[in-house]
């Protein structure tokens, strides 16, 4: 099914002055990380997003392209307001190299994501992104919220966003029919004939990363899935070529070796980007390769989605981007700096250490279960100088991962332990001596299976309430535990069981939107590697919410149909609005009651022409309104519809009616319709008393058999528009059938006949044939159908007729019907 969606860009993405096609020798990490950092402080438009993919545009241009974005200034503090918009996809546009636009759906006031919904309820996160002749094609995953935790939400399939450059119109976001498994667009390779599209599969804690390809360069072609042998047509054949990849990654050619950067998802929560290499697109991977440790994990934050930019890398290096942000949106606000891109670049390839110079693998490694959930290593010492470290690895066989993974801290002594084990998963474990020229090879694998018992409840569980409708709960860690769900029951509402409010991790969590005086009840469960632990001793907390400010830059414009449009400055997500209107010709001394918007712009309609009007403006935050706007003021002006209606017909022509249809282009605006009577020699029409709303009227009252001319106009307060092309009509009384005449005897004739519709009267007309008489009328009109004639001569024949009439004229007699009269 093709999707058309018209979304308002802020950016007209005019080709302008052409920017380089790629800065000279590149730029490096530091000076892209601070290009993001002052452009997220002073562009006074985003600042701050995760994703952080890269597209070169024909006209030299760079394209940023962001999924969940935080608009609108950087408080003097260096936090991002509570009232900042925040949407769930953007871009950002670079010119040679500066940043210079930023591009999204809706307006400057009232912005919307670039790609918009398809419910209220989902989302499109982006993909890769390329170009295709003078169309930027783009993949998007459409998402469903779960819960209020980032780590909340769940795949409802792949979609496929088109672009017309260069001023990046919207033309269409077509689904694919590739189902709901695996999120495709994660990265985007041109390789030889053909378009290789990776794409992630969730399962678990542990990612995997697919392969699909179209032949050229056209996402809309068919696409091929590698099925682990060969290709295959449909996505259900799809095969696993690694695991621990993010959910977006970069993948990239470096002469005959294909690199895939990645965040590290093979550990939960880890602070490592790591790069596979292979012969190959499809594989076998080699790795990993450690490139870089993360320092923002030390706070407490949360690091993934590294992906490639190699339209901006220097030559020998690998430039990489990677995403920060706090599962505590309170963090998030706090410090706008956190949710922006990091870049960091890497000599690529990596210098491989001289085999002879690395320490020999460690021997006899053994790995034993711990009651506790976690394994305890020893292994025998390598015999080399003080300055020896291990490193151990590990596997999760039962999770099915490709590859293993860094655990731990480098150690000097012969033992580890390794935590954050899944209870009955079997695992591998190898570990490696690091000397001074580099790390030596792996130790034979010890395998063990772990025995993880649940965690204990959550202590020290504690609720404060804020003054916007949140609640911040807090806890005390848990050894090996790092997710914990947030459970969250409304007492004063009289809930009996509790919701579900999202997953988290670290030690705290914000819970918002909730509503005022209420009281809310707080449960918390910690998920360990052995199942949910029993729920936490309940804590309460009673929500406030301070009224929100008056909505400032309050505007009123008059339009030119008569309505009056008002704006004003948004104040953030879940706030509502009441608009008050006062009719200030009117004398009305109070304002009725107040219109409701969700979102910071108002249409008064139904308005007065001439008459001025005061507006004034609420918020509502939740059920608290907070003061009115000063008011603004602005007088409804209409101006005569300038649109004709165009194929003005008559449908139905009726007794003393006819039925008239046309086209407007405002079909359920007002209109005029005029006759006048050709018959009785009228020269100027004459206008209806009633106007009527929509393209259809019954024109009623008119005398049967003239011929009359009709035109209509579009109207409103001001006046009437220009008039349509006349159309005629000749209403004309119908003719009585089935007349049928019986001598009654004693000089009488009984007749009847069918009637001829609803309201007519029928006039008799009768005539003594055998005396050679003429027709005559009889001078009392008849209301029902039949009719019994008196006072004839006996041995006459007679001829009778019937016309209808609707008591000012007269239709055209039925058929004669002769009768002798006894």
């Amino acid at each position: 099914m093709l999707v058309l969606y018209a979304t308002a860009l802020v950016l007209s993405l005019t080709a302008g002055v052409p920017g380089r096609a790629r800065a000279e020798g590149g730029m490096s990490a530091d000076r892209l990380t601070a290009l993001f950092e002052r452009y997220g402080d002073t562009s006074g438009r985003w600042n701050g997003a995760d994703r952080t993919a890269s597209v070169r545009l024909p006209d030299g241009r760079l394209l940023w392209l962001f999924s969940d974005t935080f608009l609108g200034p950087v408080g003097p503090d260096g936090s991002r307001p509570r009232t900042a918009s925040f949407i769930n996809n953007s871009a950002v546009v670079q010119q040679g190299d500066e940043l210079r636009e930023t591009v999204h759906g809706g307006t400057a006031e009232d912005p919307a994501s670039l790609v918009p919904p398809p419910a209220a309820d989902q989302f499109y996160w982006i993909g890769d992104a390329q170009v295709v002749g003078e169309t930027l094609q783009m993949l998007v995953n459409r998402y469903r919220r779960t819960g209020d935790g980032p780590l909340d939400h769940v795949l409802l399939g792949t979609s496929l966003a088109t672009f017309a450059l260069p001023g990046m119109t919207p033309v269409a976001v077509r689904p694919l029919p590739l189902g709901e498994r695996i999120s495709w667009g994660s990265s985007l390779l041109r390789d030889g004939g053909h378009t290789l599209i990776y794409g992630t599969e969730a399962s678990g804690e542990t990612k995997f990363a697919h392969l699909a390809r179209v032949a050229g360069t056209d996402l809309n072609g068919p696409w091929e899935f590698w099925t682990g042998t060969g290709w295959a047509p449909t996505a259900d054949r799809s095969a696993r070529i690694l695991s621990g990849v993010g959910t977006s990654y970069g993948v990239q050619r470096v002469g005959d070796r294909y690199v895939l950067v990645t965040h590290e998802n093979n550990l939960v929560f880890s602070a490592d980007v790591v790069a596979y290499t292979a012969g190959g697109p499809t594989g076998p991977f080699e790795g990993p390769d450690y490139l870089h440790r993360a320092p923002e994990t030390d706070a407490g934050h949360l690091v993934y989605d590294a992906d490639l930019h190699p339209d901006l890398a220097r030559p020998g290096k690998l430039l990489i981007s990677y995403n920060v942000n706090n599962v505590d949106d309170a963090v998030t606000y706090a410090d706008a700096g956190l949710y922006r891109p990091r870049f960091v670049e890497v000599d690529w390839p990596r210098p491989r250490p001289d085999r002879a110079d690395v320490p020999p693998a460690p021997a006899a490694l053994t790995a034993e279960a711990r009651g506790a959930g976690n394994a305890e290593l020893r292994w025998r010492p390598v015999p080399v100088d003080d300055e020896l470290r291990y490193l151990v690895h590990r596997r999760n066989v039962t999770a099915g991962q490709t590859h293993f993974v860094r655990i731990g801290e480098p150690s000097a002594e012969p033992r580890s332990s390794a935590d954050f084990l899944v209870n009955g998963h079997e695992y591998e474990f190898r570990v490696t001596a690091v000397g001074r020229r580099g790390e030596g090879p792996p130790s034979p694998v010890a395998r063990m299976t772990a025995t993880v018992p649940p965690p204990p409840p959550p202590s020290g569980v504690r609720a404060e309430a804020g003054r916007t409708g949140d609640v911040a709960v807090h806890w005390e860690p848990i050894p090996f535990v790092q997710v914990f769900r947030l459970y969250r029951r409304d007492v004063t509402a009289g809930q009996r069981e509790p919701a579900l409010v999202g997953t988290f991790t670290g030690t705290s969590a914000t819970v918002g939107s909730l509503w005022h005086a209420r009281t809310y009840e707080f449960t918390l469960v910690a998920v360990g590697g052995g199942g949910d632990s029993p729920p936490s001793t309940p804590v309460r907390a009673t929500a406030s919410v301070s009224p929100p400010a008056a909505p400032a830059r309050l505007t009123a414009q008059a339009q030119p149909d008569g309505d009056i449009r008002l704006d004003w400055a948004n104040l953030g997500p879940g706030v509502s609005y009441r608009v008050y209107r006062r009719d200030l010709t009117a004398g009305q001394s109070r304002p009725g009651p107040p219109a409701l918007e969700s979102r910071p712009s108002h249409l008064a309609r139904h308005l007065e022409h001439g008459h001025e009007y005061e507006f004034t403006v609420s918020a509502v935050d939740r059920d608290r309104e907070g003061p009115l706007s000063p008011p603004v003021r602005a007088r409804a002006t209409f101006s005569a519809p300038k649109v004709v209606p165009t194929d003005l017909r008559v449908t139905e022509v009726g007794t003393g009616e006819v039925e008239l249809t046309w086209r407007s282009a405002s079909p359920g605006g007002w209109h005029r319709v005029y006759r006048r009577d050709l018959t009785a020699g009228e020269r100027e029409f004459t206008e209806e008393e009633v106007p009527v709303q929509g393209t259809r009227a019954t024109i009623r009252q008119l005398r049967n058999g003239h011929e009359y001319e009709f035109v209509v106009a579009a109207a409103n307060q001001a006046g009437a528009g220009r008039q349509s092309r006349p159309v005629r009509a000749v209403p004309r009384l119908p003719t009585p059938a089935g007349l049928a005449a019986t001598s009654a005897g004693n000089g009488e004739a009984r007749l009847s006949w069918r009637p001829a519709g609803p309201g007519l009267a029928y006039r008799v007309q009768v005539r003594d044939v055998t005396a050679g008489g003429e027709w005559r009328t009889d001078p009392v009109p008849v209301g029902g159908t039949d009719f019994t004639a008196v006072l004839l001569v006996r041995g006459h024949r007679y001829e009778f007729r019937v016309a209808a009439t609707d008591g000012i004229d007269t239709g055209t007699p039925s058929a004669p019907i002769a009768v002798l009269v006894r």
